[in-house]
């Protein structure tokens, strides 16, 4: 099957979930045999010299500069390539298919989040009637109804893309390497010395990392030398940094966006990892890709009881689940699992087993190929 992959987010010019999701999926795809290819944007950046690196990718790795190129591109590349499934990525993907870059064999869509919510978080926008949140609408309302089929990454997000007429829609939780991923055989602290909290998040409204930052005054008052590293970037980075330097007192370090490799030391090393995810205009967190990554690498995770979390973790079995916005019920888990060293040896333990049992690439790049064959037959007419 010869399977065009078509995201905005891809290594090395953007990190976070999408990413990893479309990179770790090119590779499944590929190791069954798959002739993946993969188009992308540069995002308007420089030119990195890990661009279509082959030991994180498929050989067939194309980028344009920007997502007015990116419409060029793929309009050139669907002229010149058959292509049995183009599998479009997020809604701001989809557009390029909206906008006419037709394929000619079937198309299918992962829906990430939703998108008019996701802005309306973003950027504040607290009424429905702004301008810009109902064009989204319009937009998303509209868009759906051109894949053949859908795959949605939770429960939630199903629930959505069927309500505003998406068909054939499939959940499939998301999914990590379990093979990258992977306990470390020296568990050394990330400091070399107190126990660190990870708190692998992009620094936007629905990750909560204020709440992480706020708990730290109870944490450090029951446990003196923890720490927390906040590992990612964005527009919230700033109004983060200013809030941990009053109430954390130098106890919370932001390292920024890491690399793979990096992220993965981090994972190993850290006591605990902290996934603070709250509701912000309606959206949720799926099946968080960090804590799947967490888990898969042995670590206790704590994260907030909404959207697809509980849907891979259950509480006490392989992590521990906390309502969503309560500095103080994250600093009651953090303190509990920091003090019992045994009780987080077996969190993340059971936690790796989860994950390898029901999260792993594997078994996802079947369930993702049977979307395929379910979207050719739609597109054929035979479904």
């Amino acid at each position: 099957m010869r399977i065009l992959l078509v995201t905005t987010m891809f290594p090395p010019y953007c990190g976070g979930g999408v990413s990893s999701h479309v990179r770790d999926l090119s590779v499944a795809l590929a190791a069954k045999g798959e002739d993946v290819w993969v188009l992308s944007s540069r995002r308007g950046k420089a030119i990195d010299p890990g661009e279509g690196n082959g030991s994180t990718a498929p050989p067939h790795v194309t980028f344009a500069q920007d997502f007015v190129h990116m419409f060029r591109k793929i309009k050139s590349v669907l002229g010149a390539e058959a292509f049995d499934v183009v599998h479009f990525h997020s809604f701001n993907a989809l557009a390029l298919s909206f906008l006419g870059a037709t394929p000619r064999g079937a198309a299918v869509f992962t829906a990430h989040c939703d998108t008019a919510n996701y802005f309306a978080s973003v950027y504040g926008w607290t009424r429905r009637s702004h301008p810009a949140y109902r064009l989204l609408r319009w937009y998303e309302n509209r868009a759906i109804r051109t894949p053949d089929a859908t795959i949605a990454v939770s429960k939630r997000l199903r629930e959505y893309v069927e309500s505003i007429g998406g068909a054939n829609v499939v959940f499939i939780p998301n999914a990590v390497d379990t093979e990258y991923w992977s306990p470390s055989p020296a568990n050394t602290l990330l400091n070399g010395g107190g126990p660190v909290i990870l708190v692998p998040r992009m620094l936007v409204p629905t990750s909560g990392v204020e709440h992480a930052i706020l708990a730290m005054r109870s944490i450090v008052a029951a446990i003196p030398d923890a720490t927390m590293v906040i590992a990612g970037d964005g527009p919230l980075r700033s109004s983060l940094e200013e809030l941990a330097t009053r109430v954390a007192n130098g106890s919370v370090h932001f390292a920024g966006e890491v690399p793979r490799d990096r992220m993965r030391a981090l994972y190993r090393s850290a006591s605990a990892v902290l996934v603070p995810s709250i509701t912000s205009s309606g959206v949720q967190d799926a099946t968080s890709i960090a804590a799947l990554e967490a888990m898969a690498c042995g670590r206790p995770v704590i994260a907030s009881d909404i959207g697809g979390l509980p849907e891979a973790i259950t509480h006490g079995r392989d992590g521990l689940l906390v309502p969503e916005g309560s500095p103080e019920a994250i600093a009651t888990a953090a303190t509990a699992l920091l003090a019992d060293k045994e009780a987080a040896r077996r969190l993340g333990a059971q936690a790796r087993l989860r994950v390898a049992e029901d999260f792993s690439t594997v078994a996802w790049a079947d369930r993702v190929s049977a979307v395929y064959s379910l979207a050719m037959d739609a597109a054929t007419g035979g479904g």
